[in-house]
């Protein structure tokens, strides 16, 4: 049986390298990231609206009644995407220069099930953003998600 002594001194040991395990690896940079180098999560937000409005505004017969539905949509998630640039502090970063597609690419706009779901991420991915931010940029991710919810529930329903 251990006295409590010997607990004490153990529990003390303990702590004393627990601590210097930790001072070492702040000290050599092997500490827990701070999340500073993440990049802003509207930068994701703002790809997905430019894509989608690329995409939408290709709808054509094939997506039947949809077409219109789709077409204006895409203006709808052009707004998007021009607003929620405007949030971001490094507005090159927010440019379309990676998401514009091939030169010659035509775009074309998926089928309304997968518009439906598509639009249902985007929602839920901005909800999560808006949960997160404050001022501004809450007040626009919510919408955005709100809008992006608006368009399956009831335009493409």
């Amino acid at each position: 049986m251990l006295s409590s002594s010997s607990v004490a001194l153990s529990r003390r040991r303990f702590l004393a390298v627990s601590s210097g395990v930790v001072g070492l690896a702040v000290a050599t940079g092997c500490a827990v990231p701070t999340g500073d180098d993440s990049p802003d999560p509207i930068l994701e937000l703002i790809r997905a609206a430019e894509r989608d409005a690329r995409e939408f505004a290709a709808a054509d017969a094939s997506h039947g009644e949809y077409a219109d539905a789709l077409r204006r949509l895409a203006e709808v998630r052009r707004i998007h995407a021009e607003r929620l640039g405007e949030l971001v502090d490094d507005p090159a970063a927010s440019g379309t220069a990676t998401t514009t597609p091939p030169p010659g690419a035509a775009a074309s706009c998926p089928p309304v099930a997968e518009v439906r779901s598509r639009l249902r991420g985007d929602a839920e991915q901005a909800a999560d953003v808006a949960v997160a931010a404050d001022g501004a940029r809450a007040e626009l991710t919510g919408s955005v998600s709100a809008a992006c919810t608006a368009a399956v529930e009831v335009e493409l329903s």
